[in-house]
């Protein structure tokens, strides 16, 4: 499943001990073949009808890095540095200049067909982007913070405080729920207030302080459907940066088959089996972004592959 899965198996290092060198990463910033990765309002700059993504070298690449407002060493390759500049500070017109025939575009538009690698790249400049721009106060304090070690870590100013901040991520799970009766296979999908119209996708939830992945799961789908679970199973994960979860797939047996629905959580839920999600076309519905784990996770039931 991994191998499948979008926004992950990145090709960088990230140089976690180099990186706390300023001259260093001030050198990897003056390279000409430095690569840099323009990100405006959590959106990334693509080119093309195959929705490449821009990234400015040379002077170009120091022309962007000079009007960023935040700057990022994401890490090297091949002795090739590659660094997420974030313009959100600018208004789109006065960035004109810069995209040219390229735009500014939400990454859950154009990720499902980016050539992986690229989809990987973009997803890390707008998390950790993303992640400056909620961290520019201390937490502690309130006071301002610095951005240090390349952009992986901020510290408070005060210097009473001088409270280090790392990046953070949410974790998710998120869970493939199913059952046999009658010697029939069937899962639970559900469409939530917030889906686009007719989609349908696995249940899924945030971890909450003081319990285990698997405790979660357990949690959740009783929270939202009313069921209960068992044989909870580790699938796969999935960095999700929009804005900055990690998913984490899991399958769960039902042992109930009453679905009681959290009605502020979900608009519909029912049991499906694979020949009726093999026609969820032909009824009007669809199933999950191609690009998440959720789909991974189903496609892979629905083949039989899915070890359950």
């Amino acid at each position: 499943m991994q191998n499948r899965l979008h926004y992950m198996g990145g090709i960088l290092n990230r140089v976690t001990t180099e990186r706390r060198n300023k001259d260093w990463v001030a050198e990897q910033l003056d390279h000409a073949e430095t690569r840099v990765l323009p990100v405006w309002r959590e959106k990334n700059l693509i080119v093309g009808e195959e929705a490449e993504a821009v990234m400015a070298t040379g002077a170009e690449a120091r022309d962007v890095l000079e009007r960023a407002g935040q700057v990022v060493l994401l890490g090297v390759n091949d002795g090739i540095a590659y660094v997420a500049a974030d313009l959100s500070h600018h208004e789109e017109e006065a960035l004109v200049d810069l995209s040219g025939p390229s735009i500014f575009v939400d990454l859950r538009q154009v990720g499902p067909t980016m050539e992986r690698h690229q989809a990987t790249l973009l997803a890390y400049a707008r998390g950790i982007s993303f992640w400056h721009k909620r961290q520019r106060y201390c937490g502690d304090c309130g006071s301002e913070t610095e951005s240090l070690h390349g952009g992986h870590m901020r510290q408070c100013l005060n210097p009473d405080c001088a409270r280090e901040h790392f990046p953070r991520t949410d974790p998710a799970v998120i869970m493939l729920v199913h059952r046999v009766r009658d010697g029939k296979d069937s899962v639970i999908m559900a469409h939530k207030p917030n889906f686009p119209k007719g989609i349908y996708s696995i249940l899924a939830g945030f971890v909450d302080p003081g319990e285990s992945l698997e405790e979660a799961v357990i949690r959740e789908v009783y929270e939202e459907s009313g069921l209960y679970v068992a044989d909870v199973k580790y699938q796969g994960s999935q960095p999700w940066p929009f804005p900055a979860s990690l998913m984490v797939g899991f399958t769960a047996r039902a042992t109930t088959d009453e679905i009681t629905l959290e009605e502020e959580e979900l608009e519909d839920g029912r049991w499906f089996t694979r020949e009726e999600l093999r026609d969820f076309d032909a009824a009007g519905r669809r199933l999950a972004r191609t690009d998440s784990i959720a789909r991974i996770l189903i496609d892979d039931w629905i083949a039989g592959t899915l070890p359950v």
